[in-house]
């Protein structure tokens, strides 16, 4: 009973945002973010992603994709932003196509999801302010959730 009164409110906090759907044609994915919170920035001049930012600055989305014109793999990059947040990594997983990797680093949150589909990499990243993570972590669980391509 305990977990289910801790896991209420976190998950009323995501539904409390009316979500809207970012999709991109040139690479074909898309993603759900809290539209009254997270402001679009406008789809980049190449068509690879959009920017999201709060109001007031403290939170920001990126959502782009690529090709893997280096050819590097999935584990390759994962290793990679595991090294570069070092000792601040609070949870990461690899699976065959994806990765997610979170940490807290100078008192933010930054987490990463990075798909690979054939020869393309297909990345959401958010980063906040750790004071604010009663807030974002929910939501940042929902959109991850919705992270398709």
């Amino acid at each position: 009973m305990l977990v289910a009164a801790i896991c209420r409110p976190a998950l009323a906090v995501w539904q409390e945002y009316k979500y809207e759907t970012y999709a991109n044609a040139r690479f074909k994915y898309s993603i759900s973010y809290p539209a009254d919170l997270l402001i679009p920035q406008g789809e980049a001049e190449n068509g690879d992603g959009q920017v999201f930012r709060e109001k007031n600055g403290s939170a920001e989305m990126r959502v782009y994709g690529g090709y893997n014109a280096l050819n590097e793999t999935l584990r390759g990059r994962f290793e990679e932003l595991t090294r570069k947040w070092a000792n601040g990594v609070t949870y990461k997983a690899l699976r065959e196509d994806w990765f997610v990797v979170s940490a807290l680093v100078n008192g933010r949150i930054h987490y990463q999801k990075t798909i690979l589909r054939g020869d393309t990499f297909k990345t959401f990243e958010i980063e906040y302010d750790a004071v604010r993570g009663s807030t974002y972590n929910p939501i940042t669980a929902h959109i991850a959730k919705s992270f398709r391509g």
